[in-house]
């Protein structure tokens, strides 16, 4: 991570990457010639801002390789001394990132991303990038401008027809671009305890690239051009509305609309679909550290200037250094599990590592009985009980009569891996009904985790469930439970939970039989409404939660109290 006050010429040298001598204070941008064509834009599922599909024709037209550097905006400050303000939002902790209207003290050149000038320039409002592109035309009557929304998407499928440009396989994202994933759960977690596990996750596949990368690392899609789906987002030439409906030509003016377009997601999501779309806000929103642009123009052309070429060269001798230099954590050790020795003894087992630089194993045991269910950094749910060398591939362990995990963890001399999956030994809890239970009497979870909060003074401890819902996927969320029910009859449902949609918000099993759609509605207090009639039967049972949610949504399942029907 990088302190924001050391200066970049300081920083540029720490990394031995010499700025190439351009000639007249001028780069420039190296242009790919995108054929005419036609394609289907949009989709008709998912997301309804980026509904309906619908054909769209494009014309020939040329777009940037990759986004504008920091190298290449330097040239245009030092030229204009444009004013730049101190207000781009580069805040990561624990809790990730702010929202759009947080106030930053960050600029393009001074944010804690940036490590080279070789990455996409940051911080970029729409008022910047145009400035960058009328100073450019100026400079060379290029007659350059930003990408509308229509040649962005359809430069990026690049004639595909997959989720992503490469196919539909997220695991591979880390050959085709920078998103969220091992290695961004990896570094935010030991920096700031920030996790995606239990928030929106991350692609199964390292790259060593946790924030921003340098432009071009990955391999290109199938018209030449890098970045266009991950690393920074971009601003674009075009309005945004929700939805594809038709607009008046006052509407799509761009001087005029409310919200920009954007496209292309960032170091901090995992993969989304080719359609995916986002919006900037004109008045209100700050800039954020992981804004960017990239330049298209209408005529096409195979010239190529001196100063493209050394750029070029300067680019990929930064991207080999990068390469040779980034720091690859080793993969997690597999096949972890635990043999039952006598009572509350085990030896935990597991595969011998393939790395040759890892040194040895940390293991970890569980905090809490249930903490292989719970979400977020295992270091807050599990705490190191020993450590082995490489060529242990065992260890005896004990545990509580409550049960427990365990997780196990390579180490190299300067990283480690992310945990291995839980080997658990743990029996849950049988709940009682009539009665009231909490998320720490779940049995099993299946696209969830749930949640710890520990009491303090204010609060009392707190057990729940909770998750991003996407707008392109919405898996079908389970959370079961083992229930003593004591007389078959009617029951009221009461519970704590909230969701940003009214209407249905879960369904309940008891075994194979659906028993009830409980709704919810933000008028309503549902710890107290008495509204939900619930018929159980008699006896030992499996309860079974489902959530499925349509479009996007943040929602949270505390408890659920079931209490004899006065009806």
């Amino acid at each position: 991570m990088i302190n924001n006050k050391i200066s970049l010429s300081v920083l540029v040298l720490t990394l031995g990457i010499v700025p190439f001598a351009h000639g007249k204070n001028l780069i420039h941008p190296w242009m790919v010639n995108i054929p005419a064509g036609e394609f289907v834009m949009g989709t008709n599922s998912g997301d309804k801002a980026a509904q309906p599909a619908h054909s769209v024709k494009v014309s020939a037209f040329q777009l940037a390789k990759h986004p504008v550097t920091v190298a290449e905006f330097r040239l245009f400050i030092q030229d204009t001394h444009f004013p730049i303000t101190n207000d781009c939002d580069d805040k990561l902790d624990k809790n990730w990132l702010s929202g759009p209207t947080s106030v930053g003290t960050a600029s393009w050149d001074n944010h804690r991303y940036l490590k080279s000038e070789y990455q996409p320039v940051t911080c970029i409002t729409p008022k910047l990038a145009n400035a960058y592109v009328d100073w450019l035309n100026d400079k060379t009557r290029g007659g350059y401008r930003l990408p509308t929304e229509q040649e962005f998407e359809y430069a990026l499928k690049a004639n595909s027809t997959s989720r992503y440009h490469w196919g539909d396989d997220a695991d591979q994202a880390c050959m085709f671009g920078n998103f969220a994933d091992q290695s961004g759960e990896y570094f935010p977690n030991e920096q700031f305890g920030a996790s995606y596990v239990g928030f929106i996750g991350h692609a199964n596949c390292n790259d060593g690239e946790p924030y921003i990368s340098i432009v071009g690392l990955y391999r290109p899609n199938g018209f030449g051009l890098h970045d266009m789906e991950s690393n920074t987002s971009q601003l674009l030439g075009s309005c945004y509305y929700d939805g594809y409906q038709a607009r008046t030509e006052q509407n799509m003016d761009i001087n005029q609309c409310e919200y920009i377009s954007q496209r292309g997601s960032t170091w901090h999501y995992p993969p989304q679909p080719a359609y995916d779309r986002g919006r900037y806000k004109r008045a209100g929103w700050s800039p954020g550290a992981m804004m960017g642009f990239r330049l298209a123009r209408t005529t096409q052309s195979d010239v190529q200037h001196e100063s493209t070429e050394g750029f070029k060269q300067a680019l990929k001798k930064a991207q080999h250094m990068r390469l040779a230099t980034r720091a690859m954590i080793p993969s997690a050790p597999k096949n972890v599990h635990l043999v039952n020795l006598q009572d509350n003894a085990f030896e935990l087992r597991w595969q011998a590592h393939y790395d040759g630089r890892v040194i040895g194993y940390d293991i970890y045991r569980s905090i809490l009985p249930n903490a292989h269910l719970l979400g977020g950094y295992y270091k807050e749910h599990y705490e190191k009980v020993t450590s082995v060398p490489h060529t242990r591939f065992s260890n005896n362990v004990t545990l509580s009569n409550h049960g427990g995990s365990f997780r196990v963890v390579a180490k190299t001399n300067k990283l480690a891996s992310l945990p291995s999956v839980a080997a658990v030994h743990y029996d849950p809890e049988l709940v009682t009904i009539p009665g009231r239970f909490d998320m720490r009497s779940v049995a099993t979870l299946t696209n969830v985790w749930a949640r710890h909060q520990a009491a303090t003074k204010e609060k009392p401890e707190r057990f729940y469930i909770t998750t991003v819902s996407h707008l392109y996927e919405q898996p079908n969320i389970l959370a079961n439970f083992k229930i003593n029910v004591k007389k078959t009859g009617w029951y009221t449902l009461n519970y704590k939970g909230s969701t940003y949609q009214n209407g249905t918000f879960f369904k309940l099993w008891q075994g194979d039989n659906l028993v009830a759609e409980v709704e919810f509605d933000s008028n309503i207090d549902e710890k107290t409404a008495n509204r939900h009639e619930v018929y159980l039967e008699q006896g030992r049972h499996q309860l079974q939660i489902s959530v499925k949610r349509e479009g996007f949504d943040y929602w949270s399942l505390g408890w659920l109290e079931f209490l004899p029907s006065k009806n």
